[in-house]
């Protein structure tokens, strides 16, 4: 783990995304991730620009310069934390840089929303609902495939799975707003209607109250090369289907997406599970009158 400089942590995004997460604003606390996801867009240099990915990075003064950003701020509204790196990871557990930030978000009026892979955020479950007493609450669970053994081929050092389904089980029963974002589906790996119609099964089990889709997967320079590396050891021959399939291409879409799609919904409307993200996004914020920047 190292330590790097930071002037600003807490972004405005400048506009809403009613059809994915709506937040006001953007926050990563850490810089690279060790979850080791061989599909990860954040590798790539457009984010990273490092060779060392897999190696976490604190940001200097984090927490004061997050309370500085947030009390400059003319508008209160939604903050996304860890939207590209896992604001729990392996060494949140000991740091709680992620945990003072929530605190910091309650203490100045803010609403957050998280996108994780880490059965931690469950830690903090008692501030979450300190926020939600007077602004928006809602931690996404990214989960892209139904089976642990999947999982740990494509996911290794992430929480498995089952434990992010019964991570969202204890947030929903503490009345914490949860949902699945099954992003990405990966070609000729997890596109398939079993793994889609099973994750849309589970996700409303275990008490999500929403889940997205995504039938495609990025590629990018390192990022495309991390994957070829890391997939060939688990699924011989991949790298060639991608080379034939996609050649450079920067979204790769699945094949099956049509097919896929159709599952996704059918399922979604046979359990009584919300898909419709507009849907979603204004149920996490009725009655808390946050309007856009």
């Amino acid at each position: 783990m190292e330590y790097i400089d930071a002037k600003k942590i807490v972004m405005s995004t400048g506009h809403l995304n009613w059809d994915y997460l709506a937040h006001e604003y953007v926050m990563n606390i850490y810089r690279g991730c060790s979850h080791g996801c061989i599909y990860c867009y954040a590798r790539s240099n457009y984010y990273e620009k490092t060779d060392n990915f897999n190696c976490v990075r604190v940001k200097k003064d984090a927490l004061q310069i997050i309370r500085d950003d947030l009390r400059r701020k003319v508008k209160t509204g939604v903050v996304m934390v860890g939207s590209a790196s896992d604001s729990y990871c392996p060494e949140e557990r000991e740091l709680k840089l992620t945990r003072n930030t929530l605190e910091l978000i309650n203490a100045f009026d803010f609403g957050m929303s998280v996108i994780t892979k880490s059965s931690l955020v469950t830690r903090d479950t008692d501030i979450m609902l300190d926020i939600k007493e007077h602004s928006p609450v809602s931690i996404n669970f990214t989960i892209t495939c139904s089976d642990d053994e999947a999982c740990r081929k494509i996911e290794p050092f992430a929480t498995p799975t089952s434990g992010r389904f019964k991570a969202i089980e204890h947030l929903a029963k503490n009345g914490i707003t949860t949902g699945v974002l099954m992003d990405p589906v990966i070609p000729y790996i997890t596109d398939t209607e079993e793994n889609v119609r099973e994750m849309v099964k589970k996700a409303k089990y275990y008490g999500a109250e929403y889940i997205y889709i995504s039938t495609q997967v990025t590629m990018a320079d390192v990022q495309r090369d991390y994957f070829f590396q890391e997939a060939e050891k688990n699924y011989p021959g991949i790298s060639e289907k991608y080379k034939e399939k996609y050649k450079n291409y920067y979204y790769c879409r699945s094949p099956r997406g049509r097919k896929l799609w159709n599952a996704f919904v059918e399922t979604c409307e046979k359990e009584g599970i919300n898909y419709n993200m507009r849907v979603a996004n204004q149920k996490i914020r009725r009655g808390y009158g946050i309007s856009a920047i």
